[in-house]
């Protein structure tokens, strides 16, 4: 995996930030359904939800910007 420059890091803080709809800095369960129904359309609710927990490495019921940069460069910088 590439390192990301600061620019970039900066881009994908915004789309995590834009979709924190109560900016305690953690995706909640339905603020990540809602932005993964964006990114995959055709995807479940389900489907969603399991991504959420797998994103959510500590366990802690919300994914933090570390988990979602790490998901998002898995999954999204190849576009």
């Amino acid at each position: 995996m590439s390192k990301l420059s600061d620019a970039e890091i900066a881009e994908i803080r915004d789309h995590f930030e834009f979709f924190d709809r109560n900016h305690n800095d953690l995706l909640e369960e339905r603020e990540f359904v809602e932005l993964f129904k964006i990114l995959a359309p055709s995807a479940s609710r389900e489907m969603a939800i399991r991504g959420f927990n797998t994103i959510d490495i500590d366990g802690n019921g919300g994914i933090d910007f570390d988990e979602f940069l790490e998901w998002w460069q898995m999954n999204w910088t190849v576009f």
